[in-house]
């Protein structure tokens, strides 16, 4: 990117995201003025183009110790990601069009901008180069064009002019090698990095402290960073060239076998020198703290049952800080994200509120700042020291009369253990459905599968609800947020365990009197379309099924998988290939005369992870039983679908099918799906 585009660079950022429209609050209706009629044919102020409105998205919180910092989209702008400054109670944005503030590292990114010391540095996807400002400067590059290296997880230390970072090397795409290297300090000639460390598969989150002392984490495959890492520290000295010495391994959570490891995570130096960082040594991710002046071991800052971090899917994704001698945090709590506090030499936790998620908590000169999910709002940055007072949220208000606020619902008795649900109810002031009828339910499958569903606010699911259905999200088991036993749950259990559990979360509605047991849905996409084909194999449970390109052959799945995930299914699965022949009784598209239940299946013309003859396999499957199918493909979309045009289409598509299937006339003026074997079923 040309310097040129930076030239007056920093400008207030006030009024530039634009916001959703709000829609026009309703007022309760009086019980006359509210209109019968069956669940899933209710009017709803909440349309097509509501949903695919692009919202502005915040993500990566952090602070310079004074202000904020943040990532804010640009829905306007083809969705970039722009760094924002929060100056006295207005964002300044730091890294104007075109610039697109976006790390690639192990594919899911993260870590894409840093602050200290006096300078902000980050990763611009359009020229694929880091850049980095000093106050009173113009942006500097501080890797070069054209280069095959990705960066991420920046650590600026002014004392030996270097900003530490992870590079990915893709040079050679069949090998790629990640390391932890020195970048230039702004201002000087632009390079690659200086290895600092090197030789184990992955590197993270390098902490740095002003007197050059660091830490990282690293780990190596079959691991997953959520199974077994390493923590280690070390100390800057350029005396013969920049390079660590003293390295020390403080935490060792390596393992021949990774279900028998330690996943430590996140390291951050305290105001007062010592080494914070989350670990899963007492079954949970809790806050620990290393002191080097007391020349002792790592010591837990709390001990909870209760995770109080997230997996490693991202970079810098630091839930913790500390403020006047306490550490702020979240624990996960059923599901829910509890906003706690407690001494950072150990102390009684204080619980505060309760939120549908935290991303990132930073320290202000404002006060606690964190970007949290809301159960009946977008996310927004909230001040933890002020009541959660909102101190930015660029999305409107959504109308609290129409809003469907999700409820946790804990199932204790199935297979595998106990496990969590979230239901949204149908909610329409102004309609309701005829009596001793019960609504339809769309179960929706979280991807990952080491992901977690939380009970935020979101227009899809209002889509759903404001319409008369039910929504319910499962946190199966190996859903993250719930204990290290609870992920463990999944290892060699994929397709079975979260099956089950989807499987038990139907069941559970039905006999809780929360759906109509022969208009239950499950749906998902990708990883969660696996579990939808499972469950669909193996159950009679469901009505119907929804698959957006999930994945039905695993061998496959395993030839087209990048280094982060290659061995993800070791774990999930089994060792590949010694166990190839697990790998295909799991799948699916093996399957194919198993399936009995109708299905409507989306696909991307140029899907490299779910090729389209497995999905036209899978209608024909169904349809030779005569069963009601409809597969959707959409040109040009590969796995995961981006044009608005193509989720616009997704969403008519579903509920032309369930309004078909569950004989209701829809309020909406959509384009009929055509159902094969619909008139014969």
């Amino acid at each position: 990117m040309s310097l040129a585009l930076f030239s007056g660079a920093v400008r207030a950022a006030r009024g530039r995201a634009p916001a959703l429209r709000t829609l026009e609050p309703m007022s309760s209706p009086a019980t006359s003025d509210v209109t019968t009629a069956p669940y899933g044919s209710w009017a709803s102020p909440i349309g097509l183009d509501d949903v695919l409105a692009a919202g502005v998205t915040l993500r990566e919180l952090g602070s310079d110790g004074r202000r904020a910092y943040w990532l804010e989209s640009r829905p306007g702008e083809d969705s970039r990601m722009t760094l924002l400054r929060r100056d006295q109670d207005t964002p300044t944005e730091l890294t104007p069009a075109p610039a697109d503030v976006r790390a690639r590292v192990n594919e899911y990114g993260g870590g894409s901008w840093a602050v200290g010391d006096g300078v902000v540095v980050w990763a611009d996807a359009t020229t694929g180069q880091v850049f980095g400002l000093a106050e009173g400067h113009d942006p500097a590059p501080l890797t070069p064009a054209g280069s095959p290296m990705r960066f991420a997880a920046f650590a600026p230390c002014a004392a030996f002019g270097a900003v530490l970072a992870v590079r990915e090397d893709h040079t050679d795409p069949g090998n790629v090698v990640t390391c932890l290297v020195a970048l230039p300090w702004p201002g000087q000639r632009p390079g690659t990095g200086a290895v600092l460390a090197s030789g184990h598969d992955f590197y993270a989150d390098p902490a740095v402290r002003p007197d050059g002392r660091c830490a990282w984490i690293c780990w190596d495959q079959p691991a997953m960073p959520w199974d077994a890492t390493r923590l280690v520290v070390a100390r800057l000295d350029d005396e013969d060239g920049l390079r660590l010495v003293d390295e020390q391994v403080l935490v060792d959570g390596f393992s021949a076998d990774p279900a028998r490891g330690t996943a430590v995570q996140h390291p951050a130096w305290a105001p007062d020198g010592s080494l914070l960082f989350m670990s899963d040594t007492g079954g949970y991710w809790n806050l620990h703290r290393w002191a080097e002046d007391e020349h002792g071991a790592p010591r837990p800052v709390f001990t909870e049952a209760h995770d109080a971090d997230l997996p490693v899917w991202q970079l810098a994704r630091r839930a913790y800080t500390v403020r006047d001698g306490q550490a702020w945090f979240a624990l996960y709590v059923d599901g829910a994200a509890q906003l706690a506090r407690c001494p950072l030499g150990g102390g009684p936790v204080e619980r505060l509120a309760a939120v549908a998620d935290l991303e990132q908590i930073t320290t202000t000169d404002e006060g606690v700042l964190a970007l949290v999910h809301r159960v009946d709002a977008p996310p927004a940055i909230v001040d933890l020291t002020d009541g959660l007072r909102v101190v930015h949220c660029p999305n409107a208000t959504p109308d609290p009369a129409l809003t469907s606020v999700g409820v946790s619902h804990v199932v204790e008795e199935n297979r595998h253990g106990r496990f969590q649900c979230i239901y949204w109810a149908p909610h329409n002031p102004a309609w309701r459905a005829p009596a001793g009828t019960m609504p339809p339910l769309i179960i929706t499958v979280h991807g990952g599968p080491t992901g977690m569903a939380v009970n935020d606010y979101s227009v899809a699911t209002q889509f759903w609800t404001s319409r008369g259905f039910a929504v319910m999200a499962v946190n199966y088991s190996g859903s993250a947020g719930f204990g290290r036993a609870f992920r463990e749950r999944l290892r060699g259990q994929w397709g079975i365990a979260d099956v089950d559990d989807c499987i038990d979360a139907a069941r559970y509605a039905m006999s809780a009197g929360l759906a109509d047991m022969e208009q239950v849905v499950i749906t998902g996409g990708s990883a969660g379309g696996f579990t939808v084909l499972r469950a669909l194999e193996r159950s009679a449970m469901f009505s119907a099924g929804v698959s957006r390109y999930g994945v039905a052959d695993l061998v496959a799945l395993q030839a087209d998988t990048h280094k982060f995930e290659a061995r993800y299914n070791d774990g999930l699965l089994g060792p590949w290939p010694q166990q190839r022949a697990l790998y295909e009784e799991r799948s699916p598209i093996n399957h194919l005369d198993e399936l009995d239940t109708p299905m409507l299946i989306f696909q991307g013309t140029d899907d490299p992870i779910v090729p389209p003859n497995q999905s036209r396999a899978l209608a024909d499957a169904i349809g030779s039983r005569g069963l009601p199918v409809a597969l959707v493909s959409f040109e040009g979309e590969g796995h995961g679908f981006r044009l608005p045009a193509t989720n616009r289409r997704v969403l008519e598509c579903q509920l032309s099918f369930y309004a078909q299937l569950f004989d209701f006339e829809p309020a909406d003026d959509i384009e009929t799906l055509r159902i094969e074997n619909l008139d014969t079923w």
